[in-house]
């Protein structure tokens, strides 16, 4: 399970970037997919502010979204 507190700060910034920007393309306001996804306007909200991240709202918004996470070890 992925906690929170395993992305430091800028990890959160870019993963809530990448949501909002998914968001936008398709043209759509945080009630629009909180309705389909389930998940709370607040939890979306601060996720793509990259306040926090919780995995079972980040996964279901990739599968929403169509995304995919890459990572990249350094």
């Amino acid at each position: 399970m992925v906690k929170s507190y395993l992305f430091d700060k800028q990890t959160k910034l870019e993963i809530g970037q990448a949501l909002w920007q998914a968001r936008h393309e398709k043209r759509l306001y945080l009630t629009n997919v909180s309705v389909k996804t389930k998940i709370p306007c607040k939890i979306i909200e601060g996720m793509e502010l990259g306040k926090f991240m919780e995995y079972g709202p980040l996964r279901k918004l990739l599968e929403f979204y169509g995304k995919r996470v890459k990572v990249i070890l350094d």
